[in-house]
C-alpha cells in the first residue's frame, strides 16, 4: 500500500468519525428540543407547587418527617417478616384448604336451595319484631322468667325427679279414660281395702302433707 493510499484511507476513517460525531450531535439537539418544553413545562409545574406549599410546610417538618420514617424502620422491618411470616403460613395451608373451598361453596348453594338462609333472616326479623313490641320492662321481666325456667330445668337433670315424673306419665298412660266407670262412696271403701288402694291413699296423704307445709312456709313469710 502506498503512502497516498494510507493517507486516503486515515482521510476516510476521520470522515466516518466526523460523520459520526454530527449525528449524535444532531440527535443530541433533536432531544434537546423535545425534553426542553417538558423540562420548562416541569419547572413551571413545580414552582406552582411550591407556591402552594408555601408558608405551609417548613424545612423543619420536612425534617421531622425524616426522623419520623428513620424512627418508624424498625416496625417496618417487622410487619416485613410478619407478612414473610404470614406468606409462608398460606403457603403450608393452602393445599389442605383449597380443596374443601369448593365443597364449601356447594354446601352453601345447598343452603340456600334449601331455604337456611332465608329462615335466618326471617328468624332475625322476627327477633327484631320482637324486641320492638317489648318495653324495657318487659324484656327485663322475660329475663327473670328465664332464670327461673333454668332453675326449674336444673331440677329436672335430678335422676330421682326424671324417675318420678317418667312413673307418674306410665300411670296416667295406663288408664283407660273411655272404660272408667262412676264409682260412689262404697266402691271408693272397697277400693282402699286393697293393698293398691291403701298405697294410692298414702300417696295422697303425703301430697297433702307437703302442700301443708308449704302453704305454712308462704304464709310465714
Amino acid at each position: 500500500m502506498t503512502p497516498e493510499d494510507k493517507i486516503l484511507e486515515r482521510l476516510e476513517a476521520i470522515e466516518e468519525r466526523l460523520g459520526d460525531l454530527q449525528a449524535s450531535k444532531e440527535n443530541s439537539r433533536m432531544l434537546l428540543e423535545q425534553l426542553t418544553p417538558i423540562g420548562n413545562h416541569a419547572f413551571r409545574l413545580m414552582l406552582e407547587e411550591m407556591e402552594t406549599l408555601n408558608g405551609r410546610v417548613t424545612l423543619d417538618d420536612i425534617l421531622d418527617l425524616c426522623r419520623k420514617g428513620l424512627l418508624t424502620v424498625p416496625r417496618i422491618t417487622w410487619l416485613l417478616d410478619q407478612l414473610e411470616n404470614a406468606t409462608d403460613l398460606w403457603q403450608i395451608l393452602h393445599p389442605a384448604l383449597a380443596p374443601t373451598f369448593p365443597h364449601i361453596i356447594e354446601k352453601m348453594g345447598e343452603w340456600e336451595s334449601n331455604g337456611v338462609f332465608a329462615k335466618m333472616s326471617a328468624a332475625k326479623s322476627a327477633g327484631g319484631n320482637l324486641l320492638n313490641s317489648m318495653s324495657p320492662d318487659d324484656i327485663a321481666k322475660m329475663g327473670e322468667g328465664l332464670v327461673f325456667l333454668t332453675s326449674l330445668l336444673q331440677r329436672l337433670a335430678d335422676p330421682g325427679l326424671q324417675a318420678k315424673i317418667t312413673t307418674l306419665i306410665g300411670v296416667l298412660g295406663e288408664i283407660d279414660t273411655a272404660n272408667v266407670k262412676p264409682t260412689g262412696m262404697l266402691g271408693m271403701v272397697s277400693a282402699l281395702r286393697s293393698a293398691e288402694g291403701r298405697q294410692t291413699l298414702g300417696l295422697l296423704v303425703e301430697v297433702i302433707n307437703k302442700a301443708g307445709k308449704c302453704a305454712e312456709q308462704k304464709a310465714s313469710r
